[in-house]
């Protein structure tokens, strides 16, 4: 998405979440107007919008044949913003019309299966636990996993 997602403003640089979070900075780059037009222009980010579609298409009809899912993306380098891209995948999981709940097995114990780890991704004793604690119900609506009162790495709040 961050290939194709800033020929203009993305929708996200007004949410309040990311912009929690978001090193201005990079934001102002990433507005600048012959960079828009570069990304506007170009055959490769063209091609991913395109397939952003058929992935999201293709994610539903796995999820609906039992197929296990695992949710991760890769955040990191500046336009790609580590902690709010995650809550993105998550919406567009949810936009590709998986529930809740198959999107939160999708990001916790289903990605960490598909990684090969047992004791990471669920709430167990002797697990290790990251986890966030929430205002909402992401049971109902994956949006309130931005609706974030805590968070806790290794079982200690940060």
């Amino acid at each position: 998405m961050s290939t194709f997602a800033y020929a203009t403003d993305p929708d996200f640089f007004a949410d309040p979440f990311f912009q929690k979070g978001a090193d201005p900075a990079v934001v102002a780059q990433l507005r600048d107007p012959a960079r828009q037009a570069q990304m506007a222009k170009s055959t490769s980010a063209l091609r991913y919008r395109a397939g952003l579609e058929v992935a999201m298409a293709n994610a539903k009809r796995l999820a609906d044949a039992g197929v296990t899912l695992a949710s991760g993306t890769d955040t990191g380098p500046p336009a790609r913003f580590q902690g709010y891209f995650e809550h993105l995948e998550l919406d567009l999981l949810a936009r590709a019309g998986l529930t809740p709940p198959q999107i939160l097995k999708a990001a916790t114990g289903d990605a960490a299966r598909c990684m090969g780890l047992r004791d990471v991704g669920v709430l167990r004793p002797g697990a290790w636990a990251d986890f966030i604690v929430v205002t909402g119900d992401p049971l109902q609506d994956i949006k309130a996993t931005k609706t974030l009162t805590a968070v806790y790495i290794g079982g200690q709040r940060q």
